[in-house]
């Protein structure tokens, strides 16, 4: 297993928010607020601390930190996003988001590497 850079750990929160800002329709910066704001965006940052922590491998306390929230949020959130998942829709979005966002922060830290 690859330890990241502080940097690129950043860059791959960053780039999980990007994605799900834009695959909810919300602006990046609500995401990145330090209060909850309107449930959609709730819901979106939700999802993005889910899919950090499942597809990075973030643990909760690093998502939480990454997040501006502490670990029982981040828990709290994964909780929230594995019991939307019987949902099929839901489920296949979730699996495409995370195989669309793991594909392109290894290209980027692939190529990051290289240079």
């Amino acid at each position: 297993m690859v330890t990241l850079s502080e940097p690129d750990r950043l860059a791959q929160v960053a780039l999980m928010q990007e994605v799900i800002a834009r695959a909810w329709n919300v602006p990046v910066v609500e995401l990145r607020a330090p209060t909850r704001r309107h449930a959609p965006v709730a819901q979106a940052r939700q999802v993005a601390m889910y899919l950090t922590h499942v597809a990075f491998g973030f643990s909760l306390s690093a998502v939480g930190r990454y997040f501006g929230r502490d670990r029982t949020t981040a828990a709290h959130a994964c909780r929230r996003i594995e019991d939307r998942r019987d949902d099929e829709a839901f489920d296949l979005l979730l699996d495409r988001l995370e195989q669309s966002v793991r594909a392109h922060a290894c290209d980027c830290i692939g190529k990051a590497g290289g240079n």
